[in-house]
């Protein structure tokens, strides 16, 4: 496609101003194209038509025809300049009634037309998708009426003039049933295209917004149990500095440099099986264990911090890290904007470890150093204050055993 032609058609989509179910199609530029297809297809439908019909000698049907292609091109002239789709497609369902009742008349009925007066069938669907279901439904009901209005007409309409030709008449109903087949059925599947890929993406957004447990649990039931878990990790990260640093820099750069870090986290919450529960401002907390049970949580945790401090060398921020095991109830919360969120002790002071953890370092639990100390190479801290737990006995996370510089002790 040359340069002037997509730049007519990126005007062209970007006026388009789509009703119905046209409206639910994301791109303005399948829309205008599927405007000009359907009424460019119109044009060359009616044009040949016209040319058929003044060589079987029908000239009334020729000339109705013609001016029917006529009609279908300034329709799409007008589309073209205004954008407007719901007044094109208002004034095609008026020359096309027009030029139904026209042929089906001055043929002679529905035997001698071929059945021309079914194409109401393709422009309701047509008008079902460019104007709307009451649209679409009253003109069904107009060309009911009037096929059966017509039905009683019918030998007073053959009796009017003498039989056309019986290849055109044959040409006709061919012509008719095989187009509304064609159009009904394309219309059928490009809607159930879509839905097949709305139900895809609703299904995306929920599984980034619920585990895949959970979600599954959500859709077949309508709504979630809460669980309690007698042992699981969870872990907080924060960055430090970030909150002075933000204070410098410009909104977008900030907003990338905090997608940057935590994109990569969530891409090692998936690698470790650990499930992300939320992020608030510049912290960052992800459970282990939850929602399907595991023996190994605090390991997975474990793992997933030290790649965090790796990672580390590479941001510009240093991080701060916690973690505690323990017993903890998981659920979703909410009846609109979902969150599967944890809840219960083990979480406070998980959140403690972090906070009172120093940078660049994992602070871990009494609880969870017992889960990995058998693996993980772990340096004792002693005790410190924890709000609302007194004194607790801590270690930092320093390595896997095998690659440790420093014995663990006491």
């Amino acid at each position: 496609m040359s340069v002037g032609n997509r730049d007519f058609w990126e005007r062209l989509a970007a006026r388009t101003q789509p009703v119905a179910a046209l409206a639910t199609i994301e791109s303005p530029r399948i829309i205008a194209l599927i405007v000009a297809g359907a009424l460019g297809g119109a044009t060359i439908f009616a044009t040949v038509f016209s040319v058929v019909f003044f060589a079987a000698d029908e000239p009334v049907s020729g000339w109705a025809s013609a001016v029917l292609a006529v009609a279908y091109l300034a329709t799409w002239i007008w589309h073209a300049v205004t954008g407007q789709v719901a007044s094109a497609a208002f004034f095609a369902l008026v020359v096309s009634v027009a030029n139904q009742v026209t042929l089906h008349i001055a043929l002679g009925g529905f035997a001698n037309s071929g059945g021309y007066l079914m194409w109401g069938i393709t422009m309701t669907f047509a008008l079902a998708m460019m104007l709307g279901r009451r649209t679409a439904i009253v003109v069904g009901a107009l060309y009911a009426v009037a096929a059966v209005g017509f039905a009683f007409a019918e030998e007073s309409l053959a009796a009017s003039r003498p039989a056309p030709a019986t290849g055109l008449t044959a040409t006709l109903f061919a012509v008719v049933l095989i187009g509304n087949l064609a159009m009904v059925t394309s219309v059928l599947m490009y809607f159930l295209s879509r839905l097949s890929m709305e139900r895809e993406r609703a299904e995306r957004l929920l599984l980034n917004v619920l585990p895949a447990e959970v979600a599954a649990e959500l859709k077949e039931h309508g709504r979630t149990v809460a669980r309690r878990f007698e042992s699981i990790s969870v872990l907080f990260a924060d960055l430090v500095g970030f909150t002075e640093r933000s204070a410098r820099m410009d909104p977008a750069e900030m907003v990338d440099e905090l997608n940057t870090i935590f994109s990569y986290f969530d891409d090692l919450a998936d690698r470790y099986g650990c499930e992300k529960i939320r992020t608030i401002g510049d912290g960052y907390m992800v459970a282990s264990g939850v929602p399907v049970e595991r023996d190994d949580h605090a390991h997975a945790l474990a793992e997933m911090a030290l790649e965090m401090l790796e990672y580390q060398e590479r941001a510009p921020f240093q991080f701060r890290i916690g973690i505690n095991s323990g017993p903890a109830v998981a659920g979703v919360i909410g009846h609109r904007k979902f969150q599967y969120d944890v809840w219960g002790d083990t979480v406070n002071v998980a959140s403690r470890m972090e906070s009172h953890g120093e940078p660049g370092r994992i602070q871990i639990s009494g609880s969870t150093h017992e889960l990995i100390a058998g693996e993980f190479a772990c340096t004792p801290r002693g005790e410190i204050a924890v709000k609302g737990r007194g004194m607790l006995l801590t270690w930092y996370l320093d390595s896997r055993r095998a690659s440790a510089a420093v014995d663990e002790s006491g």
